[in-house]
Order: structure tokens, then C-alpha cells, then sequence
């Protein structure tokens, strides 16, 4: 099993850590444990393509491993490489070097003597194999404790539906949990669809807002557009459902965007 940090994971979505565990919140995934080390943290690369395929991402190949055949030379071989490959064997190889490097400063604190690592692997271009290492030491239970009340619990950030205009010149409506759906706005499954929800995100030709209306307390209410520039909200009022097509929407995003000249 093809085993990525949280780093790594960021790296393949070209996301930062924030929105990473944002989509992690709404996917319903949790990080797991490294299997030879319980303090580093990351997700399986099947779980990563899923939450790659959900957000429309294109990651490197993660399961690239080099063919069997004669030893070659180290340029060679690189030089033989796709860059796709190549650039898979340099991330997992980053990889191994973090996890190495953290346990070697952990040793050091503990005041340990340091085991030697081979240095074949830190010339090995195309070898994914991990680097020689001391087994974890997990830390004693009261630092797991105070771990533990240092960090708050916070609740799981909530991923709005996506309306967005994209480069073919169609509008894509993309759901958190079922992905692209398969209607264009302005449809009849797209008024069916928002009569099901109460906000999402809009990102048109002339600016971006959240739509958003109050069903809670009234079953009828009128969808409002929200933006905030410059610390400052500015909410316009847009229609009922069976009127919000997506010429509102953009007369809405273009009013909106107007606040920033």
C-alpha cells in the first residue's frame, strides 16, 4: 500500500493544508497512521485518488515502479524516465527523506545514538524503497495527553455545491459528495435540484458570490447573494427559485464585482 503525508497529499492537489482537510471533512475520510511510524499522519493513495476524482484533480501516478532489467548506469536510467515517472520517484523519495529526517531529530532529543543510514538510498534516483531506520518511538502517554488539551476539537468545515463557468463556455454544477452532476442550469432538473438546497457557490464570467436562502424558517424564501471585499459583506437580493436562472446570476456577480473599482 502507497503510504502519503499530509505534505505530500497537499503536493499532489496543489492545495494547501487547510483546504486539504476541508475536502477531507466533507469526503467523510479521516487521516490514518503511518504504518511503521504512529506520529506521521496521511492517507492511503487509493483514498487520495478519490479525493482527487471528486475535485476534478489530476494527480501524478502514484503506483509508477520501476521494470526489472540490467543494471544501468544512475543517468541513464534517469534520463530513460518519462517525466511523469520521474517526478513520482522524486515526491515519494521526498517523502521517505522528511519521515528519516524526523526521527532522526527525534532521536536526538531523547539523546539516542544515531544509526546509520545506507547512503545508496539517498543516491538512488528511481529506488522508492525507505531509507534504513530506527524503529518509532512513540511518545509516552502523558504527552499524548497534553497533546490532546493543547489542540481544540473543531467541527468538520462544511464544502458548498459548485456552479461554475467553465473554458468550453457551459456551466458545470459539482456536488461535494455525488461529484459532477449531469444537467446544465436552467434545465428542468436545475430548479428540481435548487429546491433541495439552500446555498452554493456561484463562479460566473463577470465574479464569484454565495447564494444563499433562509428554508428554515421560510419554506418560500428568496435566494440572496453574499460577497465580502475588503471586510466588507455586500448582499444583494436575487430571486425566487423558478426564477433564478443563470442570467440572474451573473447580473448578481457583475453588481457584485463592481465594488471593487
Amino acid at each position: 500500500m502507497t503510504f502519503l503525508s499530509v505534505a505530500a497529499c497537499c503536493r499532489q492537489l496543489a492545495i494547501d493544508p487547510k483546504t486539504f482537510r476541508r475536502w477531507l471533512a466533507a469526503a467523510q475520510l479521516s487521516l490514518v497512521p503511518h504504518p511503521t511510524d504512529g506520529r506521521s499522519k496521511g492517507l492511503p493513495a487509493e483514498q487520495l485518488a478519490e479525493l482527487a476524482l471528486a475535485h476534478r484533480r489530476t494527480l501524478v501516478s502514484l503506483w509508477a515502479q520501476p521494470q526489472a532489467g540490467p543494471p544501468t548506469s544512475q543517468p541513464e536510467q534517469a534520463s530513460a524516465l518519462p517525466e511523469s515517472e520521474l517526478l513520482c520517484r522524486l515526491l515519494a523519495q521526498l517523502s521517505t527523506l522528511q519521515e528519516q529526517l524526523a526521527r532522526l531529530s527525534h532521536q536526538l532529543e531523547q539523546g539516542r545514538p544515531l544509526e546509520s543510514a545506507d547512503p545508496t538510498h539517498l543516491s538512488a534516483l528511481g529506488d522508492p524503497a525507505p531509507l534504513a531506520s530506527p524503529p518509532a518511538v512513540l511518545p509516552a502517554a502523558s504527552d499524548k495527553q497534553e497533546t490532546v488539551q493543547e489542540i481544540p476539537s473543531r467541527p468538520p468545515a462544511r464544502v458548498l455545491p459548485l456552479v461554475e463557468y467553465g473554458r468550453d463556455g457551459h456551466y458545470v454544477v459539482s456536488c461535494p459528495v455525488q461529484g459532477r452532476l449531469d444537467f446544465e442550469p436552467d434545465s428542468p432538473q436545475w430548479f428540481a435540484w435548487l429546491e433541495s438546497h439552500s446555498s452554493f457557490r456561484f463562479v460566473g464570467q463577470a465574479g464569484h458570490f454565495t447564494a444563499h436562502r433562509e428554508v428554515s424558517r421560510l419554506p418560500n424564501a428568496v435566494w440572496r447573494a453574499h460577497r465580502k471585499i475588503r471586510n466588507h459583506t455586500y448582499n444583494r437580493r436575487l430571486t425566487h427559485t423558478p426564477d433564478l436562472t443563470i442570467r440572474v446570476l451573473e447580473q448578481a456577480a457583475a453588481t457584485l464585482q463592481a465594488h471593487l473599482k
